[in-house]
């Protein structure tokens, strides 16, 4: 498939000098057509001198486009023009910059708009091969077949789900089985090195080969609307709004086109259909089934796979039955916190491990060398998550933290009520982004839905909670609400149905026994427990799990709320 020309994608035209070409939108200059490695300051510099070429360009302009909000001598700028002029220095031509002594300098070469655009194959991007699944994507099979078939009848799919649960294993498979059925028109493309929306364009118009002008993309024969072309579209997530325009526009000019992509987040384009992507299959909280039935979760095989991987003198004895599904529900079914976990297991055996999980270790376990960097720990993955929220999704995240387990909306405005970090915007449209980037999961009720964090996740987050203080006073405005719930609970026993006060008052019980764990623990206040505990003993006869006795209270539970 031969390189393509690709349109700007900015006002800010393409300029020519000598057998220079720059892009300055793209911040890349190319030398007869192929990349110069130039610095950015450089780089930035050379960009306001040929913006205004033959003008003079006084030294504190140019030291404030090169170090925006940071004071630095002249003999940086100086450094910089010398390093500019030593690349842009050809045979048999004259200077291109010019000094103007005690003021600045002009670009003095002759400068022309250039009407060409860059090749895919002068950027860096990701255009080789789609990478070879190395293992069997464990208890995905399902998920597999139905994403092939529904992709037969065209259109976009977005798989969504967070960071570790194995979206990118299950692309690669239904490229793989895609590519077995139809080798000429399965492509695959992964996004996660081409960040910026020109590069998207170049990336995807390079892979399918289309030609492109005035921003659309379009077939250059009609050969490609009728080739059944399925694309996959891998790690979406770092550059959502250039990604849904491509897939919008694909799916308008090549008919037929069917689309899977990848993504923390939907993509929201047009005719997206998502489908979000769940853990491994997990045993039920009783165990009381056989070790065949156990041993038949997907969770399961997967952690015990992968323990034999990295030891191969393991031996699954069936005492260890009870460990391996602790800590397969500890980590939630998570495929990445699986594998991760399972490569412990030969330095610190089963039950070790599983207490070891709790805290912060499992935050810093790392994963493989060759792994993208933000999968080579769930610290990694985290900060990835975290570092692309706002400030406020940032505050939201940390603050709902607090819950452990399910929790509700009303929960959430009780505890950010009067919060000055939420003064100017809606908690409530923060919970949704946070749904949106698989960072709480929400969970259908029979009254209202409610919502729960990745275990993984919180520990993040109250770490994050922990660092900002002040985690004492929202662990208390959390246990008040708490007791106002299990009051109001009591106060509506005879008003209401059983069916209907359990479907209101139902998925408040995580929110009290976690506030039962705090109140009676050394951190908390043991007057609003003992206030929590005999209003909450009045529940028993609609049947609702009562909280643990405060002798009951697990230390790991307590030292994750505190």
């Amino acid at each position: 498939m031969s390189p393509i020309e690709l349109p700007q994608t900015s006002d800010q035209e393409a300029l020519r000098f000598g057998s220079f070409v720059l892009f300055p939108q793209r911040y890349l200059l190319l030398k007869q057509g192929e990349p110069v490695a130039l610095g950015s300051r450089a780089l930035e510099l050379l960009i306001a001198l040929t913006s205004r070429p033959g003008e003079l360009l006084e030294k504190s302009e140019l030291m404030t486009r090169a170090w925006p909000r940071v004071i630095v001598e002249e003999c940086n700028l100086r450094a910089q023009i010398v390093a500019l002029r030593r690349t842009l220095r050809e045979p048999d031509a004259g200077e291109c910059i010019a000094t103007v002594p005690g003021r600045g300098y002009r670009f003095i070469a002759p400068v022309h708009a250039h009407k060409e655009w860059p090749s895919a194959s002068s950027l860096s991007l990701n255009t080789q091969p789609a990478p070879r699944l190395m293992s069997e994507a464990i208890g995905r099979e399902p998920v597999i077949t139905g994403l092939c078939s529904q992709l037969e009848q065209g259109g976009l799919i977005t798989l969504v789900g967070s960071g570790g649960v194995g979206k990118s294993a299950i692309a690669l498979a239904v490229h793989d089985r895609l590519v077995t059925l139809s080798p000429d028109n399965a492509i695959y493309v992964d996004l996660s090195h081409t960040p910026t929306p020109p590069d998207v364009h170049a990336l995807l118009g390079h892979v399918l080969g289309v030609a492109a002008s005035d921003g659309q993309v379009r077939p250059p024969a009609p050969a490609v609307q009728t080739r059944g072309l399925t694309l996959v579209l891998d790690n979406c997530e770092e550059a959502l709004d250039a990604t849904a325009e491509l897939v919008e526009t694909l799916l308008r000019q090549v008919p037929g086109c069917a689309i899977l992509a990848t993504s923390r987040e939907p993509l929201r384009a047009e005719g997206e259909q998502v489908q979000r992507l769940e853990p491994l299959e997990l045993p039920a909280t009783d165990i009381g089934a056989s070790a065949e039935q156990v041993l038949g979760h997907s969770a399961i095989r997967l952690f015990i796979e992968r323990v034999k991987r990295h030891d191969a003198g393991f031996v699954l004895g069936e005492e260890d039955l009870v460990a391996v599904v602790g800590i397969c529900r500890m980590l939630e079914g998570m495929p990445l916190d699986i594998e991760l976990a399972a490569a412990r297991v030969s330095t610190f055996g089963l039950a070790a491990l599983e207490e070891l999980l709790s805290g912060d270790f499992r935050l810093q376990m790392e994963g493989r060398r060759t792994a993208p960097p933000r999968h080579r720990s769930l610290r990694a993955s985290a900060d990835w998550c975290y570092q692309r929220l706002t400030l406020h999704q940032q505050s939201m995240l940390r603050l709902v933290a607090v819950f452990n387990g399910n929790f509700t909306l009303k929960a959430v405005r009780a505890i950010s009520r009067g919060d000055p970090r939420f003064k100017d915007v809606d908690p409530l449209q923060l919970v949704e982004d946070l749904v949106d980037k698989s960072l709480l999961i929400a969970q259908r009720d029979a009254a209202e839905r409610h919502y729960r964090m990745p275990s993984t996740t919180r520990i993040y987050a109250m770490r994050k909670l922990e660092e900002e203080g002040g985690v004492e006073r929202i662990i208390a405005r959390h246990a008040a609400y708490a007791l106002a719930v299990v009051k109001e609970a009591a106060n509506q026993l005879d008003a209401v149905a059983p069916d209907a006060w359990k479907s209101l008052y139902g998925a408040e019980s995580d929110t009290v026994r976690s506030a039962l764990a705090w109140a009676w623990s050394p951190q908390g206040n043991q007057s609003l427990g003992l206030d929590l505990t005999l209003a909450a003993l009045g529940l028993r006869p609609q049947h609702v799990a009562m909280p643990q006795q405060p002798r009951e209270a697990s230390p790991r539970h307590l030292r994750v709320l505190r």
